[in-house]
């Protein structure tokens, strides 16, 4: 393997100098870069920025931690923070929890091992260990997605509480008084529980009654939404309207309701959240909550890099609006409800 010794001796410049060509190239002059650039192309020299970082503590390097990798909104908001790092100099890696807290915590730590300069992360626990170490060591992060309006932890997010008053409010709007929710779990996701509250607020404000019957916590995925459907229907009194607290779930919602032979929106009323790129070319298409994933993800890097140039300072603390797309998967409720066959395979 060639060294920075092997550039400098067939580019007849100091080590130095080539240092210089990887670091800083306009500090030095086209000629001598070009002679340099050369010499490392025939060497087949390769810089290896991480093992400076080892050295130096700055390995430009950001990591970025997401729940799941395959939900659209995920992978939009972090095109959004690699967009912003990579115009200011940083690289971006890349790590997937799966939602579950011991993943994260595995994958904190990893990125810290590396060395990493700062960390954006879209957690699963506001209050667990993982976070509490970085912020005693003052390490930078910043929370993506999470609903966080004061305290010690910086966070980019929506409004998640008036993204659920509003979802809900769009079906008592075309009169639906039995509503339920599918929701992920409470217990590890902040936004699903704020999204809950401003269910619950809504149905407070429309002077309808809570059944906590109607309220399910699930994964968030299709198969959540499926077998959502079917404890829903399952019910004496079922739903005329679901909300979904993501749009994966509501697609599920959609594939079982095809199973059972409803009909979206005659039979049921569907709203999710997210607005995923596919929701929009469904038959109906998906009435959902729109929140600005890739603003989000852009707003969260800035951060992180004020962060890391001008040092700690106030946390901050910024809420995006979010914004009701609809589509045709709402509609008032036609009367009698639908009678379900008892085997819903």
């Amino acid at each position: 393997m060639s060294t920075i010794v092997d550039v400098a001796n067939l580019a007849r410049v100091s080590t130095a100098t080539v240092s210089r060509v990887i670091n800083t190239p306009d500090q030095v002059s086209p000629a001598t870069r070009d002679k340099v650039l050369k010499a490392m192309e025939t060497c087949q020299y390769r810089y290896n920025a991480l093992a400076k970082g080892f050295a130096t503590q700055k390995t430009r390097i950001i990591g970025v931690v997401v729940p799941s990798i395959t939900n659209p909104v995920f992978a939009e908001s972090t095109r959004g923070i690699q967009d912003v790092l990579s115009a200011c100099g940083y690289h971006t890696i890349l790590g997937n929890t799966d939602y579950t807290y011991a993943r994260e915590a595995e994958t904190l730590q990893v990125f810290r091992q590396m060395q990493v300069e700062g960390i954006i992360i879209s957690t699963t626990d506001l209050k667990g260990e993982a976070l509490a170490a970085l912020n005693r060591e003052d390490f930078p992060f910043v929370l993506t997605y999470s609903t966080v309006r004061s305290g010690p932890l910086s966070c980019v997010g929506v409004d998640n509480f008036a993204g659920g008053y509003r979802a809900t409010a769009h079906l008592t709007a075309n009169g639906h008084t039995r509503i339920a929710m599918l929701a992920g779990a409470f217990s590890f996701s902040d936004k699903s529980r704020h999204r809950w509250y401003g269910y619950r607020k809504c149905l407070r404000d429309n002077k309808l009654s809570y059944d906590a019957a109607l309220v399910l916590q699930s994964d968030y995925t299709l198969e959540g939404g499926m077998a959502g459907l079917d404890r829903l229907m399952a019910l004496d009194h079922p739903p005329t309207a679901v909300f979904c607290s993501n749009d994966y779930l509501a697609l599920g919602i959609m594939e079982k309701a095809r199973h059972l032979s409803l009909s979206i929106p005659r039979d049921l009323s569907l709203v999710g959240f997210d607005d995923i790129p596919m929701v929009g070319f469904l038959t109906p298409g998906l009435d959902t909550i729109h929140q600005p994933a890739y603003d989000m993800g852009q707003e969260s890097a800035r951060v992180l890099v004020s962060r890391l140039k001008d040092g700690p300072g106030r946390p901050v603390h910024k809420l995006l609006p979010t914004q009701l797309i609809k589509r045709g998967s709402v509609q008032p409720p036609t009367g009698t409800p639908r009678e379900i066959p008892c085997n819903h395979n």
